[in-house]
């Protein structure tokens, strides 16, 4: 299949002819793949921090990005040890606030139990109310100790509520962990999670809140393998839910990369097909699906962690979000360190004058001994139909 680049260097051609020439779309930092833009430097301090990019924009404008501040020495910097901070931008992402520790997740890890609280999905309701969904972890490691709590904040990120139960009557092999796989939709607040304390093992759950997060419920189960591990969603053009999960490797079935399993629901997570899968050109891990900007979605993360040229952070741009383009590397494996954990939101969406843009933070490692990271922005701008 031919291919050809456009003026400002994006790729035009699709994978097996499932697309037309994708979109006229500018990658900001440009000369891809790049170092993108410095965003947190845990590089001076020794620190780290994969997990928690997750972001979203107000009601008011600003935006407010969440990541991980967590040892550098614990699992060589891709553990959990530490805590959730965040940075605002009143000016549309063009400067950044100091970082603000979420105070929860510090008193979480000062009690001096080995035990963090992280938040992994931010959003923002219908409202303007922000809930901020955190992981919690035993040991510094990965492994979830109890199921996950929530925060409210009806200020736009200013103060936040003390934790609250998701549901009450579920434990940590029923819900432990959502990878920023939360959506709104005709009012509603949807949210993926999926169980158990270690690499998969449990059930994947859709829970719902009618009342801005006041209150969540859970509305179905999903019907992915329970070994399967992370999840993103987003909700298509016609008001269809789409779900992705990964096929977690194991000793008896080897890493698959290069198709990743979806489930859909056309009727707001009540019931759901059987699994599908549909192709990555460049393979794909830890993904993170964006809601439709424009005429397109995208979906990033790492490039596979197996087979040929893992370890690079991808991006896809699809018309459906189930057939993707050919794909396009912004950033390439330097050190060996696993990374490129992301997360993604439109920014314009508060103000009908602006043109939409998609905002993308992902971890990107910087020590050639280690796997501490430092987080990086890169911007989707000038995107079809915005």
């Amino acid at each position: 299949m031919s291919s050809t680049i456009s003026r400002r260097g994006v790729l035009l051609t699709a994978a097996g002819g499932l697309m037309a020439q994708a979109p006229p779309f500018r990658i900001v930092p440009s000369d891809i793949p790049n170092e993108g833009i410095l965003f947190v430097d845990h590089q001076r301090e020794g620190r780290s921090g994969h997990g928690g990019n997750t972001l979203t924009e107000c009601a008011n404008g600003n935006i407010l990005s969440f990541y991980s501040n967590v040892s550098g020495e614990v699992i060589k910097g891709h553990g959990t040890a530490g805590w959730s901070e965040f940075r605002r931008s009143t000016d549309g992402g063009r400067t950044w606030g100091p970082a603000t520790v979420l105070d929860y997740s510090k008193r979480v890890w000062d009690a001096g139990q080995v035990n963090s609280a992280l938040v992994f999905s931010l959003i923002t309701a219908p409202d303007g109310t922000l809930i901020a969904i955190a992981v919690q972890f035993k040991g510094g490691a990965w492994r979830k100790e109890l199921p996950p709590v929530y925060f409210l904040s009806h200020d736009h990120g200013h103060t936040w509520s003390e934790p609250r139960d998701v549901d009450p009557s579920a434990g940590v092999e029923d819900i432990a962990m959502t990878f920023d796989a939360s959506w709104v939709h005709n009012g509603e607040v949807f949210v993926v999670f999926f169980g158990g304390s270690g690499d998969g093992g449990g059930p994947y759950t859709l829970y719902v809140s009618s009342d801005n997060g006041r209150t969540f419920r859970k509305r179905s189960t999903l019907p992915f393998d329970k070994d399967n591990y992370y999840s993103t969603a987003a909700v298509l053009e016609n008001g269809d839910f789409i779900v992705y999960s990964y096929v977690y490797p194991r000793k008896w079935r080897p890493a698959e990369e290069h198709n990743l399993p979806y489930v859909i629901s056309p009727d707001r997570g009540y019931t759901w097909s059987e699994v599908r899968t549909t192709y990555f050109a460049k393979r794909i891990r830890n993904p993170q699906l964006s809601e439709k900007v424009g005429d397109y979605y995208f979906i990033h993360g790492r490039s596979g962690s197996y087979g040929d040229a893992p370890g690079n952070f991808v991006l896809y741009a699809s018309r459906d979000a189930i057939h993707w383009d050919e794909g396009r590397y912004l950033h390439r494996k330097i050190y060996p360190g696993g990374d490129k954990y992301s997360g993604n939101a439109v920014i314009g969406k508060s103000d009908p004058k602006q043109r939409n843009r998609l905002l993308i933070q992902s971890s990107i490692v910087y020590d050639a001994d280690t796997s501490r990271v430092n987080e990086r922005h890169w911007w989707i701008e000038e995107i079809a139909g915005t």
